[in-house]
């Protein structure tokens, strides 16, 4: 496949204009980090938009960033560093778990694939912090939507529609985001030896009550025997995590210390409670086992349920169970009728996160959609990409 490198808005919407003229198609490619999630595009060229990087404005007194797609996420972060800043949605890395290693991907990708870590149930996701962008439609034209201000309520949310459109809508050339002041203290509390219902039970008590947790996770103990040192155990790790001035986090880990004394608790702070949370949003436990991935977004009293009808191999909980990882036999069919049933029954949606190419293209990588969803859906599509120039078949297949 033939690759067309772009270094700005002006030639990228040329490219979509000599593509339209030919009749063509783009994958649209970043660092090539994710091309493993979702489903195999078939297309004739593919846009590489790497080149578009480097920094445009940044107001850190404001909390406002403002920065080209294509900039790694190693920069972003080594920028926001500087000033004790962070993107609120934690977003992780996944190149390891799709056997990219320690190449990192842009934050066009991680915008677009709506990319957010373990602190996403308290600070939002992706789409919360996205409030304004540049960005290429299928007619070949240049276009700004949103704002610079949180508060901008001109016209529709674009931005929200564009993270988790996987490229399917066009490509963002240059996105503005809120910041937030980074932690002064991290500490995080675990329990060993929780079964799955009994550590989720936990959690969402903690979610539901005024103590402000920023991590809510609980591991299966086929996944917390790849934890090293004093972490690595062959049972359940149920962990949860403060963050904040260093007073309020010693206040609260205070309070639920007492409480779980007899049950073990312990006590983490700085770099052990900063690996453990990168190594859950990043799936490194989970990179370790083979077989398939399912990825189900549930209501978290149903966490539980879901996994006992499904039976993984192994699990890992996130946002006190609204975010489940399971792990299963690699099969040709990759369960998909057992994982859809069951999440379908309870409420949830479920991603086939990895699987073989074939299972893919075969099974579907996302949720299935009810007609007047799927009605809607190829709308917004035909609106802003009528000639299906960019990422064909990558969510649906025909869109």
């Amino acid at each position: 496949m033939s690759v067309v490198w772009v270094y700005n808005a002006q030639e990228a919407a040329a490219a979509v204009q000599e593509a339209l003229a030919d009749g063509t198609s783009f994958a649209l490619r970043g660092r090539a980090t994710k091309t493993a999630l979702g489903r195999p595009v078939v297309a004739h060229r593919t846009l590489d938009l790497s080149r578009i990087a480097g920094a445009i404005r940044y107001e850190p007194e404001e909390l406002i960033l403002t920065v080209k797609a294509g900039t790694p996420m190693t920069d972003i972060d080594m920028m926001l560093r500087e000033h004790r800043q962070m993107l609120p949605f934690e977003p992780p890395d996944w190149g390891h778990f799709f056997g990219e290693g320690e190449r990192r991907g842009t934050l066009g990708g991680a915008l677009g694939a709506d990319l957010c870590g373990p602190r996403a149930f308290k600070a939002g996701r992706a789409r919360d912090a996205l409030l304004g962008f540049t960005a290429v439609n299928g007619f070949g034209e240049a276009y700004k939507a949103g704002g610079r201000v949180v508060k901008n309520v001109t016209g529709y949310d674009l931005p929200k529609l564009m993270c988790g459109a996987f490229g399917t809508l066009g490509p963002l050339i240059d996105v503005t985001l809120k910041v937030l002041p980074a932690p002064e203290r991290e500490d995080t509390i675990i329990l060993r030896g929780l079964t799955a219902p009994e550590g989720l039970r936990l959690l969402r008590g903690v979610a539901g009550e005024p103590l402000e947790a920023t991590g809510l996770a609980h591991v299966s103990g086929e996944l917390a025997r790849h934890l090293e040192g004093v972490l690595g155990v062959a049972e359940g790790l149920t962990a949860i995590r403060f963050e904040g001035a260093r007073e309020a986090v010693d206040e609260r880990v205070a309070i639920l210390m007492e409480r779980l004394r007899r049950a073990g608790a312990r006590r983490l702070g700085g770099d052990v409670s900063h690996d453990l949370w990168r190594r859950i949003g990043n799936l490194d436990l989970l990179a370790r086992e083979s077989g398939i991935v399912w990825r189900v977004v549930a209501p978290p009293f149903a966490a539980p349920a879901i996994a006992g009808e499904i039976g993984p191999n192994a699990a890992q909980y996130d946002w006190a169970g609204g975010l489940l990882w399971l792990v299963l036999d690699d099969v040709p069919h990759a369960h998909a009728n057992l994982v859809r049933s069951v999440a379908a029954r309870h409420g949830a949606q479920a991603t086939l996160f990895r699987a073989p190419e074939a299972a893919r293209a075969a099974f579907g990588v996302f949720q299935p959609l009810d007609p007047a969803v799927e009605r809607l859906n190829r709308e917004v599509k035909a609106a802003f990409d009528p000639r299906a120039v960019f990422n064909p078949g990558r969510m649906y297949e025909g869109v």
